[in-house]
């Protein structure tokens, strides 16, 4: 009894510091530094979609996108919050967790009042990002940081880019006496699927 008790108390301590070697493991200082743009990246762009959601939210009513590109916003943060907490606990060598300078709204947000013209910076955005993670899946020797970059953003992002791009070819292939009905029947779809989120900005 007092053996067993020995070897699973052994077996115990092999295991902590086996968890503990792990989640030590640093990696190279560019790796670091790329990571550490991502996630800073990843943060300014659920503020950049917010932006958008309050646009066509407040200025051109239309509830459904705004509730689309509030999602968007939630699932980026999420990404970029989990990003910096991956990076404190493998101990990078990064000097940052988040980039000097800070969450940065995109300049072509600012004049942005139409649906397909936000639909094209909503997608230029995401593909910035998504070459960001390409970048730094490239840099990684690790094959533990390739597959988190690999199943927490790559997919990500090339799921949102196709979202993204379905919703621009059904308003593109419209003709254009019928886009502003082909907006309003998507808006109305995304006011179905999210539910009116506004709220969630102006409360």
């Amino acid at each position: 009894m007092i053996m067993m008790q020995a070897t699973y108390f052994l077996a115990s301590i092999i295991l902590l510091l086996s968890i503990v070697q792990t989640s030590s493991l640093t990696f190279d200082p560019e790796l670091g530094k790329c990571l550490s743009k991502l996630a800073t990246e990843e943060i300014s762009v659920s503020y950049n979609y917010l932006q958008l959601s309050s646009k066509f939210g407040a200025s051109n009513a239309y509830p459904g996108f705004s509730s689309f590109f509030t999602k968007l916003s939630d699932e980026d943060s999420s990404k970029g919050h989990d990003l910096v907490k991956f990076i404190a606990l493998r101990k990078a060598e990064h000097g940052r967790l988040i980039q000097e300078g800070g969450i940065k709204l995109r300049k072509g947000l600012s004049d942005t009042m139409d649906i397909s013209q936000g639909l094209s910076e909503a997608r230029h955005q995401n593909k910035d990002l998504w070459k960001q993670v390409r970048d730094c899946h490239e840099l990684s020797k690790d094959a533990n940081v390739q597959d988190y970059l690999e199943s927490h953003l790559l997919d990500h992002h090339i799921e949102i880019d196709k979202h993204l791009a379905d919703i621009e070819h059904r308003i593109d292939v419209a003709n254009p006496s019928e886009k502003k009905l082909i907006i309003f029947m998507i808006d109305e779809e995304f006011l179905q699927t999210y539910g009116d989120r506004r709220k969630d900005i102006f409360s």
